[in-house]
């Protein structure tokens, strides 16, 4: 068995819903439950990848070794059979908030790099330090330095310990190639684990949707509703693991080439209307 860490970096703002809600938002987006952090889920990671296979030259054969047969496929002559490939859910390394200086910051935790630094199998990367909730460790771009070392994210100003550690700055630039994540650098900040997770439950993208009668002009009955989205420039890391099941399919070159083919995926929902558009890279 062997794991590759597939980089899912948001161009557009994207929707992976979880069906409506009671609460303020009508459409919320999924979260894992203990961290309240967003989340894709492996299936929709998946399901995606498969459906970008069945549109390249990939034969049938090789597409159902990778991922499975459909339901409809399955019959007295093809056997139900798994995938050889794992796809486990995409959990938030950086998230974009506003700031007061530079437009805004990519904002991380200790939690979060340090899982990220397990799934990657980066045991070498110097301890990182622990702010608490009123300070931070950021970059140049987003610090104001003048008269005291502050960083403003949305309303509130965090005390600038030192600067974002460089060694992992080095390591979490090299994870997309997305060229506005190239641009990431300086723009990072530290946060406290609950500082993060704030931001990551009440700075996500919410809009609402209508949908007007052409008749009478005015909004169709029960088609006003809101919908959360992450913002665009996130940065998710989801492992995937090659099981090795069968000897004569090469499931790491089959992953390989599906992302060389489609270095822009679209995941969740309304992708007519731009949602979802992600830059792809596999390591």
């Amino acid at each position: 068995m062997k794991t590759k860490l597939l980089y899912i970096f948001t161009r557009t703002p994207l929707h992976v819903g979880v069906g409506s809600s009671v609460g303020a938002v009508d459409l919320p987006i999924r979260r894992e439950r203990h961290t309240n952090h967003p989340i894709i889920p492996g299936s929709s990671i998946k399901g995606v990848f498969r459906d970008c296979a069945s549109h390249s030259q990939d034969t049938q054969s090789l597409i159902r070794d990778l991922f499975g047969p459909d339901n409809d496929e399955i019959d007295d002559t093809n056997k139900a059979q798994a995938g050889d490939l794992a796809f486990g859910e995409a959990r938030p390394i950086a998230f974009p908030v506003r700031s007061a200086k530079g437009a805004f910051a990519y904002v991380t935790c200790p939690f979060v790099l340090q899982r990220f630094a397990r799934e990657a199998n980066l045991p070498d990367l110097s301890d990182l330090p622990q702010p608490n909730d009123q300070t931070c460790l950021a970059g140049k771009t987003v610090s104001i330095d003048n008269p005291a070392k502050r960083v403003v994210l949305e309303e509130y100003a965090f005390e600038k310990k030192e600067d974002f550690p460089a060694e992992w700055q080095t390591a979490l630039l090299s994870l997309s190639e997305d060229p506005v994540w190239q641009e990431a650098k300086d723009r990072l900040v530290l946060l406290s684990d609950g500082d993060f997770a704030h931001f990551v439950t009440t700075t996500t993208e919410i809009s609402t949707q209508t949908k007007i009668n052409p008749e009478t002009g005015a909004v169709a009955k029960g088609a006003l509703f809101n919908m959360e989205c992450i913002p665009a420039e996130t940065l998710f890391a989801a492992p995937v693991q090659i099981i090795g099941r069968y000897k004569d399919t090469d499931s790491e070159a089959g992953l390989a080439a599906i992302v060389e083919n489609n270095p822009i995926m679209q995941f969740g929902g309304n992708s007519t209307t731009g949602r979802g558009f992600c830059s792809i890279t596999l390591k």
